[in-house]
């Protein structure tokens, strides 16, 4: 009986075993993940330049202003891990986004996110493929965001995902046709 018991639980080990091996995936799988992963950000370029309005507030937390005649909408952020802007409209299909910011600590994750999302009739949802990866060293970059509908409302998220630290800095968005003000009582976080 007790050598049955044994041979039994070496076998449950032994099928345990195969089962776990089996769910080991090669090296080769885990590059084509890495490489998906990758391709869902869009890469930010090097370059570009934000000039402030001088009516907007740069030292507020979170804090937005549509220049009408140039189609493009300035954010800041000071201390933020998350927010969303409110809805804007763009021109055409396209928008460009120049951002920058920096971590209040430089050993932080080195990268946030600014995606795209559109206004539905239960609220928001995301734009499969339209998140842009931006580094916090404080230098601008500029990217652009394809595939739009002229007159369908979207806002922009901005996510720093190091847990504790914020970022601050600021970002732009040109070719609109129109942007809601933000409402200082509601700068919801993403």
């Amino acid at each position: 009986m007790k050598r049955m018991k044994s041979l039994l639980a070496l076998g449950l080990a032994l099928a345990m075993a195969a089962f776990c091996l089996t769910g080991c995936s090669s090296s080769s799988e885990e590059e084509a993940e890495s490489e998906a992963v990758e391709e869902m950000y869009i890469a930010s370029q090097a370059g570009g330049s934000i000039t402030w309005p001088e009516d907007l507030d740069t030292t507020a937390a979170f804090a937005s202003q549509l220049d009408e005649a140039s189609g493009t909408l300035y954010v800041v952020f000071n201390s933020v891990q998350n927010r969303f802007t409110n809805y804007f409209t763009p021109a055409g299909d396209s928008i460009t986004v120049t951002s920058y910011a920096t971590s209040e600590n430089e050993n932080a994750t080195n990268q946030y996110l600014v995606t795209l999302w559109e206004e539905t009739e239960s609220g928001r949802a995301y734009v499969n493929g339209h998140t842009i990866e931006f580094a916090t060293g404080g230098d601008c970059a500029s990217a652009t965001f394809d595939g739009l509908t002229p007159g369908k409302n979207y806002k922009i998220g901005i996510a720093y995902m190091s847990g504790t630290y914020r970022i601050s800095g600021g970002l732009s968005v040109s070719g609109l046709s129109g942007a809601q003000a933000l409402d200082v009582e509601n700068t919801e976080a993403a």
